[in-house]
């Protein structure tokens, strides 16, 4: 406290000229050299700090476009014509080209491909009516000749081929109608030595009986029976030379004899020359296609377009190797 009070007091005096503090005298503003003074602008306020910058957010995964699938090729077109009509072009559409990439979903939808026409069916001329007279030989070893009888009125057919092997007789006759399609046989029958076996076909019914041998079933398209197919061929191969301009046309059908029905196929392999003994015939040559892997039997038919297309030579080769032919002779009119 008594600090205190001392202060006050020298303070007291001070202020009042009672004490003569030494106080330094100014110096004379005239005596003193001026100085210059250089005045600089304030500093800027520090700027403030900038605000943290977001961490970048991971580049959204892009999926490499993929391309869009090549339309489906339309399969080569088959080197033999097997249509209805034998025609064996083919045509392919063009291909079209891009300069860029594009994603699956901007492709175009492809345009549906309309189904292709039906082709329209075979055109049928029957052969006038006639009896052939053929050479017969079993492994090259002539036998008494054979005979095929060829009897149609437009709408009714009858074709009957007589055979002998060695000292045996065969017989098979086919019957039935005419229709702009070819031969819709109704009975077919077989006489082999003194045995005669025979099926009916029921076209009202739709049915294939086996009268001899018993039983029936259901009757198949583009059916025939074992002799009656032939003279199919023969009508479409006058109707349509052109349908058999180039091997490898082949023919289905469904075949009956005196048993069963089974699938059966004919295939036209090319032009041949036949001796027929007095001249040389040019034919167009079938055979049937083998059945089943294990069909050794074999069946050959030449029609020739000098004999009205009818046969110039028939031959079946048997499992064992056994050689049947007819080859053409003679004809008479009817």
């Amino acid at each position: 406290m008594a600090v205190i009070a001392l202060v006050a007091i020298v303070h007291a005096l001070l202020l009042f000229s009672l004490v003569r503090a030494p106080i330094p005298a100014l110096p004379d503003p005239r005596e003193t050299p001026p100085v210059e003074a250089v005045l600089l602008p304030p500093p800027k306020p520090p700027a403030p700090p900038a605000p943290p910058r977001p961490a970048p957010k991971p580049a959204p995964k892009t999926q490499t476009p993929v391309p869009a699938p090549e339309p489906a090729r339309e399969p080569a077109a088959p080197a033999l014509a097997t249509a209805e009509s034998g025609d064996t072009s083919a045509s392919t559409g063009a291909g079209g080209t891009g300069t860029g990439t594009a994603s699956p979903s901007a492709q175009p939808a492809p345009a549906e491909t309309p189904a292709p026409p039906t082709p329209p069916g075979p055109r049928y001329m029957a052969p006038p009516s006639v009896t052939l007279r053929y050479a017969s030989f079993v492994n090259g070893v002539q036998n008494p000749d054979g005979i095929i009888r060829w009897e149609q009125d437009g709408k009714h057919y009858r074709l009957a081929v007589e055979t002998r092997v060695l000292w045996f007789r065969f017989a098979f006759q086919s019957s039935g109608d005419m229709t702009d399609r070819g031969l819709a046989p109704t009975r077919y029958e077989e006489a082999r030595r003194s045995k005669v076996e025979v099926a009916r076909f029921d076209r009202a019914a739709n049915t294939v009986v086996f009268e001899t041998r018993g039983g029936q079933v259901p009757m198949p398209t583009a059916f025939q029976d074992r002799f009656s197919i032939f003279l199919q061929l023969v009508g479409w191969a006058r109707g349509d030379p052109q349908r058999y301009a180039t091997p490898g046309v082949v023919e289905s059908f469904n075949v009956a004899d005196t048993r069963e029905v089974e699938p059966m196929q004919v295939q036209y392999v090319g032009e041949e020359d036949i001796d027929i003994g007095t001249d040389v015939v040019r034919a167009r040559h079938f055979v049937r296609l083998a059945r089943h892997p294990n069909d050794k039997r074999r069946v050959e038919i030449w029609l020739a377009p000098s004999l009205n297309w009818m046969p110039a030579r028939l031959r079946q080769t048997e499992p064992d190797g056994t050689q049947i032919d007819l080859v053409y002779r003679s004809s008479e009119g009817r």
